[in-house]
């Protein structure tokens, strides 16, 4: 997931730098976001456009706030950073910086953009993992309220005919990085899944597409993990859970509080008030 992540930030960064005359969508203190670089991220990602934009405005948030505090980045950290990109780019057979190079991006100015990423991983570590702390009693009480039978963790698409469900799968069978392309259901119970529909997954196995009709619709299914809730599987999930929601929770926070320092500005009032409104529901 962190590579993937990387390539989509570098993706957003050289469509936000040269996008020629591309409409500014919003400012975070002085720096820009331009629309296509949204519209980019929305079509990379697989989100709504007010999801992007509001990814946007918290990465430069950090940025701005990070740069505020002097957060140091060590030349051999952009390094590595930078080595672990180019090597994966590699793997697809591209010249990493020869292609940003043909995107008018010398290597320096690429550089300067990984020490912002760096920073703002500095910031957020310092700033909210630092302070998460989970009590025994804590992960008990989790641990009491979840089910102990085995679960499973599908994944799903749909189509309209058989014939695209069939193109689709596949697809999957030639590259399995196109189980990106699905929909996650999260964990489920198996006595909360279909019985017939079990009996197929289970048949089938883990990353084995079937196809299921359901009225009008084909539905692609995947079994992504299984997990037996063990005790111990228990605890290594109930410590996952509370983790994370606290991480989510003093995530938002934070945001919330730069929000307060440092301005923002979106141009489109009905995008404004729906990205704001949202936020801090």
């Amino acid at each position: 997931m962190k590579k993937k992540y990387l390539l989509f930030l570098l993706f957003g960064f050289i469509t936000c730098l040269y996008c020629g005359t591309d409409t500014t969508i919003a400012t975070v203190g002085k720096r820009i976001i331009w629309e296509n670089d949204v519209k980019e991220r929305a079509q990379t990602r697989g989100i709504s456009f007010e999801e992007a934009l509001l990814q946007l405005i918290e990465e430069n948030l950090l940025i701005i706030q990070a740069k505020k505090e002097n957060i140091f980045v060590s030349k051999e950290e952009i390094d590595n950073r930078l080595d672990l990109i180019v090597n994966e780019w590699k793997k697809r057979n591209v010249d990493f910086l020869s292609f940003i190079k043909e995107n008018g991006l010398t290597v320096n100015q690429y550089r300067e953009i990984l020490a912002d990423q760096i920073r703002s991983e500095k910031l957020v570590a310092q700033k909210i993992y630092s302070g998460i702390h989970i009590s025994p009693v804590e992960i008990a009480d989790r641990m009491s309220k979840m089910p102990k039978e085995k679960q499973i963790f599908l994944l799903r698409k749909t189509f309209d005919d058989i014939t695209s469900a069939e193109t689709f799968v596949s697809k999957i069978r030639e590259n399995k990085s196109a189980i990106s392309e699905m929909d996650s259901t999260g964990w489920i119970s198996v006595s909360k899944i279909d019985p017939s529909l079990l009996s197929q997954l289970l048949e089938a196995g883990k990353d084995k597409p079937v196809i299921v009709k359901s009225s009008e619709k084909f539905i692609v299914y995947l079994v992504y993990e299984i997990r037996d809730n063990t005790p111990e599987q228990l605890y290594k999930i109930a410590r996952q859970e509370i983790y994370q929601g606290k991480v989510n929770t003093a995530y938002r926070e934070y945001i919330n509080k730069l929000l307060q320092s440092i301005p923002v500005k979106i141009f489109d009032e009905s995008i404004s008030k729906k990205i704001f409104t949202n936020y801090n529901q």
